[in-house]
């Protein structure tokens, strides 16, 4: 228990000082912006659309289903992608390129890139449910490809996720290299599907990286206002999400989304 409050401590000392030492700017990237701006003609990613790293046109792309291909990299090397697995997908292309927030997490050897951006385990969960019977033959969609003019071609056989990734942790982990590290806060990560301007306010205010013994630190996770207002938050999403789906439900699920409900207090 010592050592995983300990990297707890540590995970949100190492959040808040990475947005304490940048304001919101752009990455470095043939679709970025050099600072970010309004773009009230996005036909994707409109959640940014108040403050974009990235230009109205370049969403046009992003707005169809399914999607073929973004700029050079093709999406359907192993067949369409499902419709839910295709979005969050998506929500990865739009936080690298569309988020004002990303470059608080600029790797510092590649400015191009992004390296242990905080993502919730639940984000994780569900993106690894949306997507695990849709084929891929890459681990890694950043290097595990062979490349030519026309764009990225499969160097392995097609598998399902479930196969290729043992868990939403792991996909999170290693589908686009080291850009995101799933944290084991419900309170200090992204989820990339809301616009995460609540938790950066958050960050910015409360949080100075000051040597924060870790038990306190924990402490403030599990059980600061804000905190417990945001896990209500995503509790309401999940159960929002799960309701659509009732009449598919067997009936001893029912008591788990009722249960959930009474805690949330739905």
């Amino acid at each position: 228990m010592g050592p995983m409050i300990a990297y707890l401590g540590l995970s949100v000392t190492m959040l808040s000082l990475a947005v304490n030492c940048h304001s919101d700017r752009c990455l470095v990237g043939n679709n970025h912006k050099t600072l970010p701006s309004p773009e009230p003609g996005m036909q994707a990613c409109t959640k940014y659309s108040q403050s974009s790293c990235c230009y109205a046109n370049y969403t046009q792309q992003l707005n169809v289903s399914p999607l073929i291909k973004v700029n050079n990299m093709y999406w359907n090397t192993c067949g369409q992608l499902s419709p839910q697995c295709e979005q969050y997908l998506k929500n990865v292309d739009c936080f690298y390129h569309c988020s004002p927030h990303a470059f608080h997490w600029v790797n510092p050897n590649n400015s191009y890139s992004i390296i242990a951006v905080p993502i919730c385990r639940s984000y994780c969960d569900d993106w690894f449910t949306a997507c695990k019977n849709d084929r891929t033959c890459a681990r890694n969609w950043i290097t595990d490809w062979e490349w030519n003019e026309q764009g990225n071609r499969c160097k392995n056989e097609c598998i399902p996720f479930h196969q290729m990734f043992k868990d939403g942790k792991d996909l999170c982990e290693s589908m686009w290299s080291p850009s995101f590290n799933v944290s084991s806060s419900n309170c200090h990560c992204l989820m990339l599907d809301d616009n995460n301007d609540d938790i950066i306010e958050h960050l910015l205010t409360h949080e100075r990286g000051t040597a924060t013994p870790a038990q306190d630190v924990h402490q403030d996770v599990d059980r600061s206002p804000f905190c417990q207002q945001r896990y209500k938050k995503m509790q309401k999403k999940k159960i929002k999400a799960m309701k659509q789906w009732i009449f598919f439900l067997p009936p001893n699920a029912l008591a788990t989304i009722h249960s959930l409900s009474t805690v949330s207090g739905c």
